[in-house]
């Protein structure tokens, strides 16, 4: 009888699973979380430390053990925590080389955690240090030393004022030339040396009378000629005298404008109040989207593959034999790697958040899906509710579309300083938010409306730069109670715009306007005192090329009516050609 079985055989079968055993017991685990480790450090660009990985056969299944991802700003932050990861993979997908995840449980997920040792990486650079932004400050508040702000703004009085004064000079230099070039006076009492001669030459018998003819014609072209030169030139003249006059009084009334100009952008108007609101909040809310859009760009390498480029050498046709691999259409296609639902438990100061993300995998195009997520909490500590939502969408990569939703009601505030550095301290009240957001590529948009209530804010007024103004603002802050504002954002991710409103201007306007006023009356004096002193020299400089060149037109026009009385009296005191005395 034969025998079924062999003892090398089964000795041999033993020692391999005993091996195989030996491998899974003591080294899977272990390159399992070596491989987390730095695939994860190499994406991240800082550590990503895992306490340990358990993989299960039966059923076959991965859990992680606090996974801490560092902040690469924040080297002894961790960016990320994770207490526990555990998900059952499916085995018969695992065999086509994909590994899916039908549902996750993420336990202790927290933000922000501090770390006993740094994780910045020995190759890492250097990150440059950021300086702080400013605390909140009224707009406007301390009001400039007029000199002091003349000193750094263009006044376009004064450019004005400059110019024509050169121009003016120019011109009158021009004309006293053109003066000297036209019949003088010496020139016109000679025309009337020649007709005193005609008006003697009856005295001189016949001889006399003919010769007087032809002198009396020639006398008359001369001067009729001399005549006309004048009365061209004072017609340029006077066209160039009313356009200097006309650029004259524009010049006077500039420095009106430039009063104008730096009052609104000096002075603490009705629009500086306006204004209060986007000092208030405005940089809370441009702190809340650069850090919302900072993680974005963090989470972007586990969102989406990074498309391969193109080849720079010219690709070789695969030879004969070698073999190419082809993805062939599948009927239901999978992403090699998908997490359908992952259960999250998130810690926050004020408590836990419970949540969903469905859809996780870097391969959208192929699932047809987008990942979603959505976490709620109630009653909990200082906040009444809160409750988050959104989709991060690269089903189609050329058109990425990102967004939120967010709802916290009663959310408690206990001595907060906005800016984070001084100036205004909520001290205590209670805030409720509605905010949406949304990335469509670099195209961003979003609105916020906030509303708070049982409000007790207190300005720092007691500096010495702090004026009236700032008291009387200080103590407006002291009585609100309540007060709603809304934001809305439009731009792109590198150059967005932010613009609020808030009842709260309002109220402020209203309580402060006498004390604005009464600054406003003394600055604003001191500033058009200032404006006149810059423009004083320069426009009297003008005036007085301006007056030198009506001086010329008086020249001109008493040049003028001695020729024409001399023209006229030669014609016996009527218009017309001379007229021989005898």
């Amino acid at each position: 009888m034969k025998k079924w079985l062999r003892w090398q055989g089964i000795a041999a079968f033993a020692v391999v699973a005993a091996l195989l055993a030996a491998f899974w017991f003591l080294v899977v685990d272990r390159v399992i979380k070596g491989v987390i480790e730095s695939a994860g450090t190499k994406m991240v660009g800082a550590k990503v430390e895992l306490a340990a990985a358990d993989l299960s056969l039966f059923p076959l299944g991965l859990t992680l053990s606090r996974l801490q991802v560092t902040d690469p700003d924040q080297p002894l932050t961790n960016a990320l925590e994770i207490a526990r990861i555990a998900g059952a993979l499916d085995g018969l997908n695992l065999l086509r080389r994909k590994v899916i995840v039908e549902e996750l449980a993420v336990d202790g997920m927290a933000f922000g955690t501090p770390r006993k040792t740094s994780g910045a990486l020995r190759s890492a650079p250097p990150k440059k240090e950021t300086a702080a932004g400013g605390g909140f400050s009224l707009p406007g508040v301390s009001l400039r030393d007029p000199r002091a702000i003349l000193a750094s703004e263009k006044l376009e009085s004064l450019q004005l004022a400059e110019t024509l004064q050169r121009e003016a000079a120019a011109e009158k230099e021009r004309w006293q030339k053109n003066l000297a070039a036209l019949p003088d006076q010496a020139k016109l009492k000679e025309y009337q040396q020649r007709l005193e001669k005609l008006k003697s030459a009856g005295q001189g018998g016949i001889g006399g009378v003919l010769g007087g003819v032809g002198e009396a014609a020639k006398l008359q072209d001369d001067l009729t000629k001399d005549l006309n030169q004048l009365r061209s030139a004072k017609q340029d003249l006077e066209k160039s005298t009313a356009n200097l006059r006309k650029r004259y009084d524009e010049a006077a009334k500039a420095p009106g404008e430039d009063l104008r100009r730096l009052m609104d952008k000096y002075a603490l108007s009705g629009a500086g109040l306006t204004n209060l609101s986007a000092s208030l909040l405005g940089g809370q809310i441009g702190h809340w989207l650069r850090t919302g859009l900072a993680w974005r760009a963090k989470a972007e390498p586990l969102l989406a593959r990074v498309p391969a480029g193109k080849p720079e050498a010219e690709v070789v046709k695969p030879l004969r034999g070698k073999g190419v691999d082809v993805r062939f259409r599948e009927k239901q296609p999978l992403p090699d790697f998908l997490i359908r639902t992952a259960r999250v438990s998130l810690e926050i100061p004020a408590g836990k958040l419970s949540g969903q993300v469905r859809n996780l995998t870097p391969d959208q195009p192929v699932l047809g899906a987008p990942l979603t997520f959505q976490f709620a909490g109630e009653k909990l500590k200082g906040i009444g509710s809160v409750a988050l939502s959104g989709e991060i969408n690269r089903v189609r990569p050329d058109r990425p579309v990102d967004q939120a939703t967010l709802a916290v009601v009663g959310a408690a505030i206990r001595d907060y300083t906005l800016g984070g550095n001084g100036g205004l301290t909520l001290k205590q009240g209670t805030a409720s938010l509605d905010a949406k957001v949304r990335l469509a590529g670099k195209d961003l948009s979003a609105s916020f409306a906030s509303e708070l209530k049982g409000l007790q804010m207190s300005l720092d007024a007691a500096k010495p730069e702090a004026g009236p103004i700032a008291a009387a603002v200080a103590g407006v802050l002291g009585d609100v109670r309540a007060f709603k504002a809304q934001a809305a954002v439009t731009g792109t991710v590198e150059n967005y715009d932010v613009k609020l409103t808030s009842d709260l201007d309002q109220v402020l306007q209203n309580a402060v306007g006498r004390q604005v006023k009464a600054q406003l009356d003394t600055f604003q004096k001191g500033l058009q005192a200032a404006i006149a002193e810059k423009v004083k020299g320069p426009l009297a400089g003008a005036g007085s090329e301006l007056g030198g060149i009506e001086g010329v037109g008086r020249e001109l026009a008493g040049r003028l009516n001695l020729g024409e009385g001399l023209l006229k009296s030669g014609s016996g005191g009527k218009s017309g050609g001379l007229k021989l005395p005898f």
